[in-house]
């Protein structure tokens, strides 16, 4: 609104009771509006927000070229690891590029570390480094002594499950868990004990006796943001995730349409609390599936 002028002194008694007993104009309330705030958004642009549908799904889906996402996740109702800071400790201790290099030698290709959850292809922008808990040892021991395990030595065994089989690459999870759990060891001071699972028993293991931490991935059903940040917590919610900012975010963003810049940014915030904020998944690398 406008500033008001200054009253005049000089009026009649009439007029100053008139002006204090008269009942002011109704103020009109603001329409909502899905415009999000102006203040630039983190990554680098991938895909230009005009190349987005305004609907879900907001991209063509190409069966020869799906994006796909490889994380660990952790069980957040179970101590120790139902502590943010913990799961961010256990975060920071995980050196991507040693993934990369491990799951590559057994012939994995184009891997290109994540520390978000959504492909960029998918999001249309990439947050790696921007968003998420980068690999820094130092701050993985901080955030130890924050959540109270200054001396780690109490900190009890964790289990560590991935599956055996299922995959095109044989004995690459396995050694890729063995060198995750040697991190957390060296770097944390932890005791990890590994589970390894047939991938035709490993759903049933991990739906009913979820461990500390599992590994699975995520290769898109279709080419939107839901698939990644919504749907996945629907049919594979293993480690029971809970936080109401995150799913009111995601559905608020699965039920707009006419602005791809508002939802974009909607799961840009979604992405914040899960993988940095609650710390609930740690991803790995994002790729390409090919069929």
């Amino acid at each position: 609104m406008a500033t008001e002028t200054a009253v005049e002194t000089a009026t009649t008694a009439a007029t100053a009771t008139l002006a204090a007993t008269a009942t002011p104009p109704p103020t009109e309330t603001p329409a909502p509006t899905d415009t999000p705030a102006p203040t630039p958004l983190p990554g680098k642009v991938v895909l230009p927000v005009d190349t987005l549908g305004d609907r879900n799904p907001w991209l063509p889906y190409d069966e020869t070229a799906i994006p796909g996402v490889s994380y660990f996740a952790f069980n957040t109702q179970k101590p120790p690891f139902n502590s943010p800071l913990v799961r961010q400790a256990f975060a920071a201790a995980v050196d991507r590029q040693v993934v990369i290099d491990l799951y590559t030698k057994y012939g994995g290709k184009d891997l290109r570390p994540a520390t978000s959850f959504t492909p960029p292809e998918i999001l249309g922008r990439d947050l790696y480094g921007e968003v998420g808990i980068p690999f820094d040892p130092a701050r993985a021991k901080e955030l130890m002594a924050e959540a109270g395990y200054q001396d780690t030595s109490a900190f009890p065994e964790v289990t560590f499950v991935v599956n055996v089989g299922g995959d095109a690459a044989p004995g690459a999870h396995q050694n890729v868990a063995d060198a995750v759990a040697k991190m957390w060891r060296e770097t944390l001071g932890v005791k990890v004990k590994i589970e390894t699972i047939p991938w035709k028993n490993y759903s049933d293991r991990l739906n009913s006796n979820p461990p500390d931490i599992y590994r699975l991935g995520w290769i898109a059903d279709y080419n939107d943001p839901q698939n990644f940040l919504g749907d996945i917590f629907e049919q594979a919610n293993y480690g029971q995730f809970e936080n109401s900012d995150y799913f009111n975010l995601v559905n608020k963003a699965g039920k707009s349409s006419g602005n791809p810049l508002y939802r974009q940014e909607l799961y840009l915030q979604a992405e914040q609390i899960l993988v940095e904020t609650e710390a609930a998944i740690i991803p790995l690398y994002h790729y390409t599936y090919r069929r």
